[in-house]
């Protein structure tokens, strides 16, 4: 008997911050940090994605903005291009796999061009743990 296929969409949270490619990194920072979030999309006025932004990037950058005593910089210059993303209509034992080879812990959900929410490891694995406990309690 196969299981039924668990999808993105049922398990993605909105994406409830998201930073314009002009946001400074101070600002980003004082986001991540107030709202105790790993990292977010960085999109322009359509919500089209353009990269993400990360703990670990800022990180870096406040680093070297230290040691260089460098110019600020804004979440365009640091954020991660071309990001990995999936569809609201993606297998999420397909994600769960791909997380499981060190990618993203986080990754953006994309609908036509546009950023429609965000899944991270925790809801992939709490969707797992739900999906087995349904199966097994079947058998």
């Amino acid at each position: 008997m196969t299981s039924p296929k668990i999808l993105v969409r049922d398990h993605m949270k909105s994406a409830a911050y998201t930073f314009a490619p002009t946001t400074s990194v101070e600002e980003v920072v004082k986001t991540l940090v107030k709202n105790k979030i790993i990292g977010a999309p960085v999109i322009d006025a359509d919500k089209k994605l353009l990269g993400f932004i990360t703990e670990q990037d800022c990180l870096k950058q406040i680093l070297n903005d230290s040691y260089y005593c460098e110019d600020r910089q804004n979440a365009e210059d640091i954020m991660r291009s071309n990001p990995l993303s999936v569809s609201p209509n993606d297998d999420i034992m397909k994600l769960a796999e791909n997380m499981t080879q060190k990618l993203p812990k986080i990754y953006p959900v994309v609908e036509e061009g546009r950023v429609i929410g965000l899944i991270t490891r925790h809801e992939v694995l709490k969707a797992l743990s739900l999906a087995r406990v349904q199966v097994c309690s079947t058998k």
